[in-house]
């Protein structure tokens, strides 16, 4: 394969009973429309645009605090929804919702749902028990690695442990273990539920980040075992960064919740979203670890439609660039010198690598050529053209 495609849907918070109605999928509704149910609409979104990933990951919070009904309900549609893509792995790793920390519905085992949905969770057989036991597993393939991490592990053994999320210290030190042991691959991907650094704007929250989280990204940071990008979800606020450390630091893609309903601020911001990313093997040959995004928004009765260009993540965008806007706004003000306009396509042939800014980077230089009196126009799907106003 020459492309690795990875689909992302997050934080489903799936519900039966729930007085609040906390997200979109209340299974108590009679009459499930693609325009009112967002797993029937990307079922939807899936046939019309024949969208295609080999990876299906979701990064927890299947249910909601612990619904069993709710759980049970998004595994298996996951993986009818993974069937329909094409993909070849669905998983997904524990998220504190999914774990009955309070023992609402068990006396003794608050992972009990887990461990007994079918198929396995996250796993078949010996994964689930490496999984399960080691509260870590390796999915190795040619062409990419998969580490899932589970970070609501201790959750429901102690109370102090309830909320947030760990990687302990055994375990951190097992996992630089086996990364060593193993070839390197060019794609290197470890899911996860909590968020490994801090995602605190908005008033969400300091202490529910993961404990020891910032060893985890030291570790994957090195350079010593490929470059990676952690996707994580928790916060339903989408966002994608860098981790601190040097050249080779992780990508952290915060995913956003796929059918929460999302309670203000945090709504004036963000949406919920589905992606695909896409890694292009050429392209991280010849520019390092790169990739694009594609990002979708729930509008309740309407369905799935491209991500606005207000949206938290933009219907496209990308990762992997490092180079000060700056620098590039300058290359592109001296090439656009003779005020012409293009297309985007036009532009991409000489400038393809802006492709592979972060979101807020991308915004940067938009906002530094507008400066130089260079627009990059945009439609529904991103930017159209750009051109210099006389």
């Amino acid at each position: 394969m020459d492309h690795l495609l990875v689909a992302i849907a997050s934080d489903f918070h799936a519900h039966g009973e729930a007085k609040d109605q906390p997200s979109f999928l209340d299974l108590r509704e009679k009459v499930v429309l693609p325009t009112h149910n967002p797993i029937e609409g990307l079922k939807d979104l899936i046939q019309t645009q024949a969208l295609k990933s080999d990876l299906l990951l979701c990064p927890g919070d299947l249910g909601h605090q612990a619904s069993q009904l709710g759980i049970q309900y998004v595994w298996e549609e996951l993986q009818k929804v993974g069937s329909s893509l094409g993909a070849t792995l669905v998983t997904a790793t524990a998220g504190n919702h999914d774990i009955d920390s309070r023992y609402k519905n068990t006396k003794f085992a608050p992972d009990h749902v887990l461990k007994s949905l079918v198929p396995r969770f996250p796993l078949p057989d010996p994964l689930w028990d490496r999984y399960w036991a080691r509260r870590y597993a390796i999915v190795e393939d040619p062409m990419y690695r998969l580490v899932l991490l589970n970070s609501s592990a201790f959750h429901g053994y102690t109370s102090f442990e309830q909320d947030h999320g760990r990687v302990d210290e055994l375990g951190l030190a097992q996992l630089k273990h086996d990364l060593g042991s193993l070839e390197s691959r060019k794609i290197n991907i470890l899911l996860c539920h909590h968020h490994p650094q801090q995602h605190s704007e908005l008033g969400l929250g300091e202490d529910d980040v993961m404990r020891n989280g910032q060893l985890l990204l030291d570790l994957l940071g090195s350079g010593n075992y490929g470059r990676w990008m952690v996707i994580h979800g928790h916060k339903h606020h989408p966002k994608i960064t860098y981790a601190s450390g040097g050249a080779s630091s992780a990508v952290v893609f915060a995913a956003g919740s796929f059918s929460s309903k999302l309670y203000l601020p945090l709504q004036t911001v963000a949406r919920n979203q589905f992606y695909i990313v896409d890694f292009d093997v050429a392209e991280i040959e010849q520019r390092g670890f790169v990739g694009h995004i594609r990002s979708w928004d729930w509008a309740y009765g309407t369905g799935w439609i491209p991500a606005q260009n207000d949206s938290s993540l933009p219907a496209r965008s990308g990762f992997g660039l490092r180079t000060d806007p700056s620098t590039l706004t300058n290359r592109i003000a001296e090439a656009l010198s003779g005020s012409p306009t293009l297309t985007w396509p036009q532009f991409l042939i000489d400038f393809g690598e802006v492709e592979y800014l972060l979101p807020q980077d991308f915004r940067l230089l938009e906002r530094q050529l507008e400066a130089r009196r260079i627009r990059i126009l945009k439609g529904a799907n991103g930017p159209e053209t750009i051109s210099v106003t006389i």
